[in-house]
């Protein structure tokens, strides 16, 4: 049996980025800045590039940054790929990037578009709106929720980015260049989001190969081939 994994993660994360199914006590692998009565993580995940004063003894994965073991964007929970689809063309948006997002939600209220805000990403946001703006781009990369989005099969709108993770803008997922533009793609997607369900569709393909029991299954057996974590 190869090395098992346990999460450490606040509640709307675990719902975003799923539960390890490889069995057992194993490796301590944490997501974003979770941290939990003394534990030590083996592996950080984090949603946002690594700065110089993350924790060097632990295996650092992050979208970007330096000194990484990994780059990756967290994985998406299995159960979102069994989300009903939203009947209101509805739009959300969040993001780390305040300023960013205060820009786009601005643009959107002075065209009359209607754009809700939350404060982060989760699932009852997800299963609550058709189109989602994530108005961050840590390092020029895809952000670590990206895919939780696309395995929805909501539209994901983001910044224009460097580093894709595989992803074609445009195929699977719209990119912007300014705040207007991210407000015209959801004014577009409000009038007719019929014209992007093959959009919609290609992203929640892509979003298959980072499904969280094929991910989280995969960094166990790596851990354990590379001697970092043990197993029968």
């Amino acid at each position: 049996m190869s090395a098992g994994i346990e999460l450490l993660a606040d509640r709307a994360d675990a719902e975003l980025a799923g539960a390890p199914e490889v069995g057992g006590k194993g490796a301590l692998v944490a997501l974003g800045d979770a941290a939990g009565d003394g534990a030590r993580p083996l592996v950080r995940w984090l949603d946002r590039p690594a700065r110089p004063g993350d924790a060097r003894e632990q295996l650092l994965i992050a979208p970007a940054g330096e000194g990484l073991w990994r780059r990756a964007p967290w994985p998406a929970a299995d159960g979102l790929f069994g989300l009903a689809p939203e009947p209101e063309a509805s739009a959300l948006l969040v993001g780390a990037e305040r300023g960013l997002r205060d820009a786009v939600a601005e643009r959107a209220a002075e065209r009359g578009v209607a754009l809700r805000q939350a404060e982060r990403l989760d699932a009852a946001g997800l299963a609550s709106t058709g189109c989602v703006v994530l108005a961050e781009s840590p390092g020029g990369a895809l952000t670590a929720r990206a895919f939780a989005v696309l395995a929805a099969a909501r539209l994901l709108i983001v910044p224009r980015l460097q580093t894709t993770f595989g992803l074609e803008d445009g195929l699977d997922h719209l990119e912007f260049a300014d705040p207007d533009e991210a407000v015209t793609a959801v004014e577009a997607f409000g009038a007719d989001p019929e014209t992007f369900a093959r959009v919609v569709s290609w992203g929640r393909l892509k979003a298959d190969q980072q499904r969280a029991s094929v991910v989280y299954a995969r960094l166990a057996e790596d851990l354990r081939l590379q001697g970092l974590a043990g197993g029968d």
